[in-house]
């Protein structure tokens, strides 16, 4: 009876190692805001095929043409999400055009909304199908990238499911 057992087992153990986080991490490059893999972090990537910054604390953009509407109402200052084509690699520029080809699935992107001093703003990516990015900075008065600790991060599909959770 135990042995039946075995195969279910092995099958839930190599699906529980399929996923991945890595911490981003803002930088400046050449004076513009971009992000990297935190050279800390427990687990790399390359490239990203989805990227999400938010603001947190009720600050707003104003929508541009072609812009998710729903989306920049809760304080998406820019997203795009592509196929499981990883070819955008990092570091990645804020607001850069990126190279992948759209996802038909996705309700659309959100081109890049100027940032402003003080915010703080959580940025999310995923590499692949696989690998989840996430972080948090904000812009201090003296022009420089604060990176702040996330407590607690958890990452939805668009579905609404929590597909992982990193709380230390």
């Amino acid at each position: 009876m135990r042995l039946l057992h075995l195969p279910a087992l092995v099958l839930a153990l190599g699906l529980s190692g399929c996923s991945y986080i890595y911490d981003i991490k803002a930088v400046a490059i050449g004076g513009r805001v971009a992000f990297i893999v935190d050279p800390r972090s427990r687990h790399g990537a390359d490239c990203i095929t989805q990227i999400d910054v938010i603001a947190k604390g009720g600050a707003r953009a104003k929508p541009s043409p072609g812009d998710d509407i729903e989306r920049v109402g809760y304080g998406t200052f820019w997203h795009q999400r592509f196929g499981i084509e990883c070819v955008d690699e990092f570091p990645i520029i804020y607001g850069q055009t990126l190279k992948g080809t759209p996802d038909p699935l996705d309700q659309g992107p959100v081109s890049a909304k100027h940032l402003r001093i003080g915010v703080v703003y959580e940025v999310s990516t995923t590499t692949g199908a696989t690998g989840y990015g996430g972080g948090a900075f904000r812009l201090t008065p003296d022009r420089h990238i604060e990176n702040l600790p996330i407590a607690s991060l958890e990452l939805t599909s668009d579905e609404g499911n929590s597909v992982m959770s990193n709380a230390e």
